[in-house]
């Protein structure tokens, strides 16, 4: 360690540093959210509210697509601009959807491969296939994939369906256009004579496509077109070595390494949809009549194999029963839409809290990035039903908002309004998601345990070789002190042997 001549901690005389700001999306309220992502949009954005109030909706169904697009956009079909594509529908539902319109040609070069030679057709042709696979999509297609609003997506289809067109075909948006007749929050009148004379005059340019692209795909397939990849990278071309992006998320992923901030970047985009996107379900929906079943019969019973887990199922006796709701094996099973039973046991990872001052401390003293308000030690398997494993992903499906969701078993149970044998049970979704936010340091917890067993793991990869290899021992030590000192600012020698002590312990 003495001859290590790299600069010291203090030592920055040839580094530049820029400070970045960014938001925790999960804790923004709607301002915020606006104020933060003014050129994008959501049910939190003043213009969506402003739209559900206007038109006394009772629910909202806005997609990813409309989400991450600005507020001002128009539609290149039908030149309205957001605020005009706003619809109630006839459920009281205000939409607000956006599509990614495309040449429906391209699917028949995504299915005829598989159609001549296998659904795992790319393991038996030369390696260069799928990029001369992308040639023949940029030759065959008439355009590229192109953001519209809802209606105009939906007139392409109707259109198609009402004159008979081959439904390979797709109108481009410029021909959209020339057929619909848009208005303000309403659906789109459809002139399919227009519609027609389209298709007319790009009928022989669309077969002599469709012919092509089919004998370019059988070229390709028979070995007849290749193109070579000696010395291309697959992952990063040269022009992009070094550039912007690069260095930025090097850094980044430097100064963030084995910290609490190291997984916020990458979860920007996820929380923003989550806070962002809703689909709300139609206003008076009936809910689906209770079934009055008495289950499977004694041979349906001892004949079921469930997908999910079937070793776990056979294991469990016929006394099993589930921890959190109390059903038994049989009274899992209820009848799917499908009219086939379903049910099963699955594992729940609960946390139990760490105790061990010693590893506590050690912890922290490793990973002071992290909020370590509170430890967990390493999580244990619980069995529980296939209904209640679902309380959780029910509770984020319906409060898209909520985030990651953790729930001990026993806020689990609280959270049963009904159960009842063979039927889905009825949940207090209000109660999950105040108990789920409550279980915050939690999750912060877990992450913190998952960065103190990756250091563990490396630690015991380098000491497990060590004891095999008494001769390599001390250069394997010194590389774990240079560690301590360099990437966790452990500046003590008697307290990096400390800890290499520690950590030697537990491997």
């Amino acid at each position: 360690m003495d001859d290590w001549n790299g600069p010291g901690p203090e030592d920055f005389s040839d580094l530049w540093t820029a400070t970045i700001v960014l938001p925790h999306v999960g804790r923004l309220n709607d301002d915020d959210m606006d104020f933060h992502f003014p050129e994008y949009d959501g049910r939190w954005s003043r213009q969506t509210r402003d739209a559900v109030a206007k038109f006394d909706a009772g629910g909202l169904e806005l997609n990813t697509n409309w989400a991450l697009t600005r507020q001002k956009w128009s539609c290149e079909g039908c030149g309205r601009w957001k605020h005009e594509i706003f619809r109630k529908s006839g459920t009281g539902v205000l939409l607000a959807k956006l599509e990614l319109h495309h040449d429906h040609l391209w699917e028949r070069a995504n299915r005829r491969p598989a159609e001549l030679i296998g659904p795992d057709w790319k393991d038996h042709v030369r390696r260069g296939s799928p990029y001369v696979l992308e040639t023949i999509r940029d030759l065959v297609t008439r355009f590229n994939d192109a953001l519209v609003c809802s209606e105009c997506n939906a007139a392409d289809g109707a259109a198609k369906r009402r004159l008979g067109i081959d439904p390979r075909f797709s109108f481009a948006v410029e021909e959209i256009r020339q057929f619909v007749t848009a208005a303000p929050h309403a659906d789109h009148s459809i002139d399919f004579d227009k519609a027609r004379v389209v298709w007319e005059a790009e009928k022989s340019g669309f077969e002599r496509r469709a012919v092509l692209l089919d004998m370019l795909v059988d070229d390709l397939l028979a070995g007849r077109l290749q193109r070579r990849t000696e010395g291309m990278h697959p992952a990063r071309p040269m022009w992009r070595r070094l550039d912007t992006d690069e260095l930025l998320d090097k850094a980044f992923r430097e100064a963030t390494r084995q910290t609490s901030e190291e997984r916020l970047l990458g979860s920007i985009r996820s929380d923003f949809l989550v806070r962002s996107v809703q689909k709300d379900f139609a206003i008076g929906k009936k809910p689906r009549p209770k079934k009055n079943d008495s289950g499977p019969t004694d041979e349906e019973y001892a004949s079921y194999v469930p997908k999910a887990n079937p070793a776990k199922w056979a294991a469990a006796g016929d006394d099993w029963a589930c921890p959190c709701c109390g059903r038994g094996k049989r009274a899992v099973l209820r009848m799917s839409s499908k009219k086939q039973w379903s049910g099963s046991i699955r594992i729940l990872y609960q946390f139990e809290d760490l105790l061990d001052e010693d590893e506590i401390a050690l912890r922290e003293r490793l990973l002071p990035g992290f909020e370590n308000e509170f430890h967990v030690a390493r999580r244990r398997e619980v069995d529980v039903c296939s209904d209640c494993a679902e309380i959780g992903p029910r509770l984020q499906q319906e409060r898209r908002d909520v985030g990651e969701v953790y729930l001990t078993v026993e806020e689990m149970k609280s959270v049963l309004e009904e159960v009842a044998d063979h039927r889905r049970h009825e949940i207090d979704m209000d109660r999950a998601e105040k108990l789920s936010r409550g279980n915050s340091r939690y999750l912060a917890a877990a992450r913190a345990l998952e960065a103190f067993e990756s250091i563990k793991a490396s630690f015991r990869t380098r000491i497990e070789h060590a004891r095999r290899f008494p001769e390599a021992k001390r250069g394997i030590f010194k590389d774990l002190d240079f560690l301590l000192r360099v990437q966790h600012r452990i500046d003590d020698p008697q307290e990096r042997k400390t800890v290499i002590g520690r950590m030697a312990e537990q491997c």
